[in-house]
């Protein structure tokens, strides 16, 4: 009788520590949530006009709700190709952003191949980077068109399989803007191709923590725990970017692929008779020094990926050495990273995205080293 009666005494005493534990670690998640910095998604930040809009002529709530749904695309196993779509502020013709200001009687074509920050989902039509390009040519001459071949998530290799699907001819232009996104999928990601179809299908897999042990949390009411946990897993960086020696080793790789794909993009526009021009892009990264802003939009993981500081600092220096190498070899390829160290007021969104100010200065830049024939 004694020893069914300190069974029984022991089973309490261990549900009774269990339901105990498990109040304390639901208890201290909730306190400790409540210290912990609080981070808005992307369009939830940019719906509450940050600085880089504060001056931005068609900023609202319209204009939000159609960059959040504007930029439209389909995969396949090579590349991301848009979706046409009629907007207000954005419009994408023929699976190409719009160009504004294009002249009727233009005989030649400005070809501006890049990711994201070419596509300019942040702007209206008139303020992408090759929208200004246009503006600025007309200036001197309407001989020729520019037409964005932008795509969110391109790097070079995927520029290039757009470049070779492009019919060029004697007296055209073609602009490689990029460096961003090879850092992104190459080295950050570690996927080999850039962004695709499949690896796409495979970053959607959800984790452990996702698929079975929150769902199991949750069940039991450890909510704030689980939300905790979720946290934790946001803010740290994956585990191939925490190491500098593989960073470094992927860091190489890409830029030897980088300066391959820019070299064959030269030479494939010289053969048609185009000029051809690489500008290695600017980021939040690059700059000299921060503001208080920016260096809040790199701690908010919800905008800066968690680690890519890290991997960008270990990779940029290898790509603007192969900047250098082609320039050596009669390639024009200039460095862009310090063009945003003047900047007069805030003009980043997240670690890469910009407003209209940063896109003039950009412009700027290009069009002022592009040889234009008149």
């Amino acid at each position: 009788m004694t020893v069914k009666f300190d069974k029984i005494s022991n089973l309490i005493i261990v549900l009774v520590t269990l339901i105990v534990t498990t109040y304390l670690i639901e208890v201290c998640s909730q306190l400790i949530i409540k210290k912990l910095p609080v981070y808005e998604s992307r369009w939830v930040f940019r719906a509450k006009k940050p600085p880089a809009y504060s001056d931005s002529p068609y900023f609202s709530a319209e204009f939000i709700h159609e960059s959040s749904n504007g930029e439209k695309a389909k995969f396949d196993d090579k590349v991301r190709r848009l979706v046409n779509f009629e907007g207000k502020y954005i419009n994408v013709i023929d699976e190409h952003r719009r160009t504004a200001f294009v002249p009727e009687d233009a005989t030649n074509t400005v070809y501006i191949y890049g990711a994201s920050t070419i596509y300019s989902q942040e702007v209206p039509d008139e303020y992408t980077i090759p929208s200004i390009v246009q503006r600025k040519i007309n200036e001197i001459t309407t001989k020729y068109k520019v037409v964005n071949y932008g795509a969110s998530s391109m790097n070079t290799k995927q520029q290039l399989l757009f470049l070779h699907e492009t019919t060029l001819k004697k007296g055209d232009i073609v602009i490689f803007f990029d460096g961003g996104c090879d850092i992104i999928y190459n080295v950050y990601n570690d996927y080999e191709y850039g962004l695709n179809i499949n690896t796409l299908r495979n970053s959607e897999k959800p984790g452990v923590l996702e698929s079975q042990i929150l769902p199991v949390l949750e069940k039991v009411k450890l909510i704030h725990f689980a939300e905790l946990l979720k946290y934790i897993k946001q803010k740290s960086p994956p585990l191939n970017t925490r190491n500098a020696e593989e960073v470094n080793a992927r860091a190489i790789k890409a830029s030897e692929n980088f300066a391959n794909n820019i070299r064959l993009a030269h030479q494939y526009s010289k053969t048609s008779g185009a000029d051809f021009y690489h500008f290695l892009q600017p980021s939040i990264f690059s700059l000299k020094s921060r503001t208080k802003h920016e260096q809040f939009l790199i701690d908010n993981f919800l905008l800066t990926p968690p680690g890519m500081e890290f991997v960008y600092t270990h990779s940029i220096d290898k790509f603007a050495n192969q900047s250098d190498a082609l320039n050596a070899n009669g390639i024009i390829s200039v460095d862009l990273r310090s063009i945003l160290d003047n900047r007069q007021s805030e003009v980043f969104l997240d670690f890469a995205h910009t407003t209209e100010r940063a896109n003039e200065i950009i412009a700027a830049a290009i069009f002022s080293t592009v040889r234009w024939k008149r």
